[in-house]
């Protein structure tokens, strides 16, 4: 049955064992005559070793065998019998309380009443080992200071002991996401640093600032402003994973590093897909319609690609959403990520990737019109060979044309969908239930960590693989843009520029056609 009792609510966080005609509270009341209550007032270590056992001792632990409803019940331990003896006979003895101490070497006290008879007390490895914060687990010190009344955080610490934050890294063998987020924040701080560098280069060097390279300047700022977003977790995640506590997740009420790493994240991730969206979109005007309807409304791109995301992020902010859950750093919370970042995210991406899509197909049908009408170039070929120079042709003008719009679509579209699959698998694992073997695992050192998750949680928590894909695919966006946009061309001019100062005292320029923009 569930505990619902008060003395030992700190130590108990399992369903208890009780013999058939035995209550609850005839047990919390056995436990008062034996004024368990005055060992609050002994000191560490006999105050928790004492109300640890008494507590194992009055509620068997079920553990289900694995064979439909069966249960193995576990019993007290002898050790835990004995580290009292060890930790209080002084005290007991001072206090004249002697009557109190445990007999290790008669049966536990009140087993009678079970199917079987009395019950000797238990073997480690076989007991109800009640937690001694066996690593990875550490003191709850509030646990502690109040006498088992109160914990430091009610959902990651239990019996006295707390699972550290970031809660997820002590599934894994030690030390394994810590390296593999540490890896995917350098992806993408040198992300950032090549959209950056990219973003100066449209500044700096002439006839970039208008339009359409100017949406390739706004494209990689708002990657930059994506990637560096790392800058207040990176070399310590913990700063916005955690609370100030150690324990607790953090969430905008307890962290405010998270908060504003969770705002500069969510703003930066919706303004680099609206603005890579921005130039799919106006490829698709310009090809398709032969339009500039776009540079004519360059006030509608901007509210697309920063009025938005910073809307968003304000939300965020002002309803307190923002939090830490699987990753290195701080983003929408859970329960509120759908509606605040893959809401806009997929409202921005797919019709963008669907217009890429008709714009390659409209190039393809136009071309091939082109060709049909075409008669001379084949009069000397077969009518067979004919047709394959003229396919080859056709495909090969469209790929010179659209690839980099191709990998612009397929990078974009495959991370927010790669990310978004994660968010929906790994969010939809909800189940605790393994949580209580595997704490018996980690205390009662039937393996190390990396054994006991593999074993227990395996299934349970975020798929390591899975995890750092999804992570590295989002970390590498700059990286993306930098090798789509920054041509030998842009070598070119910086050399042009460059020597123009040195040379000349000031730059040499050439005035681009709107069309190189999309065939270099």
């Amino acid at each position: 049955v569930p505990y619902n009792g008060t003395i030992c609510k700190g130590f108990i966080d399992y369903q208890v064992w009780v013999a058939d005609g035995v209550r609850l509270d005839d047990i919390e009341q056995q436990l008062i005559k034996s004024k368990v209550e005055t060992i609050y007032a002994l000191p560490d270590p006999c105050n928790s070793a004492y109300l640890r056992h008494a507590c194992s001792v009055a509620y068997p632990r079920p553990v289900s065998s694995g064979f439909g409803n069966s249960y193995n019940v576990l019993f007290a331990c002898k050790s835990s019998c004995q580290t009292v003896l060890d930790s209080c006979t002084a005290n007991f003895e001072l206090m004249g309380m002697t009557d109190m101490l445990p007999n290790c070497a008669a049966t536990i006290p009140n087993t009678d009443k079970y199917p079987g008879g009395a019950v000797q007390f238990q073997g480690d490895g076989s007991c109800n080992s009640l937690p001694k914060c066996v690593s990875p687990f550490i003191v709850d010190t509030v646990f502690k200071t109040t006498n088992g009344q109160q914990n430091t955080d009610d959902v990651n610490c239990s019996c006295g002991c707390c699972l550290p934050c970031p809660q997820t890294d002590n599934y894994y063998k030690a030390g394994l996401l810590e390296t593999g987020f540490f890896v995917t924040d350098v992806l993408k701080a040198v992300s950032a640093f090549l959209a950056l560098v990219l973003a100066i280069s449209y500044i700096v060097l002439p006839d970039k600032l208008q339009h359409p390279s100017n949406l390739i300047l706004f494209a990689s700022i708002a990657t930059a402003i994506f990637g560096a977003a790392v800058a207040p977790s990176f070399g310590d995640a913990t700063r916005v994973q955690c609370a100030a506590n150690g324990v607790s997740p953090a969430t905008s009420y307890n962290n405010t590093l998270c908060t504003i790493q969770g705002a500069w994240l969510l703003f930066g991730a919706i303004a680099t897909t609206a603005w890579l969206s921005i130039v799919i979109i106006n490829l698709h005007l310009h090809t398709v319609w032969n339009s500039s309807w776009l540079s004519r409304k360059a006030w509608l791109s901007h509210v697309i690609g920063w009025i938005i995301p910073a809307a968003f992020a304000a939300i965020a902010v002002v309803t307190n959403s923002l939090g830490w859950t699987n990753s290195s750093m701080c983003m929408a919370s859970a329960d509120t990520a759908a509606v605040l970042l893959f809401a806009p995210l997929g409202l921005i991406m797919i019709p963008s990737t669907l217009l890429h899509i008709a714009t390659f197909a409209h190039i393809i049908r136009i071309t091939l019109q082109a060709e049909n009408s075409e008669t001379v170039s084949h009069s000397t070929l077969s009518s067979g060979r004919a047709a394959r120079i003229s396919h080859r042709r056709h495909v090969m003008n469209a790929i010179r044309i659209q690839w980099r719009a191709a990998v612009l679509a397929l990078v974009v579209s495959s991370s927010v969908l790669i990310y978004w699959s994660f968010y929906l698998v790994e969010g939809s694992k909800t189940d605790t239930t393994w949580m209580s073997t595997w704490k018996l695992c980690i205390f009662n050192r039937l393996g190390s960590q990396e054994e006991c998750g593999a074993k227990y949680a395996k299934g349970h928590v975020p798929d390591f693989i899975f995890m750092m894909v999804t992570e590295g695919l989002v970390s590498t966006t700059g990286l993306w843009v930098f090798l789509l946009f920054f041509k030998g061309t842009l070598v070119s001019e910086w050399k042009e520029y460059i020597s123009g100062w040195i040379c000349c005292g000031g730059r040499r320029s050439r005035r681009r056609q709107e069309d190189e923009f999309y065939v270099i």
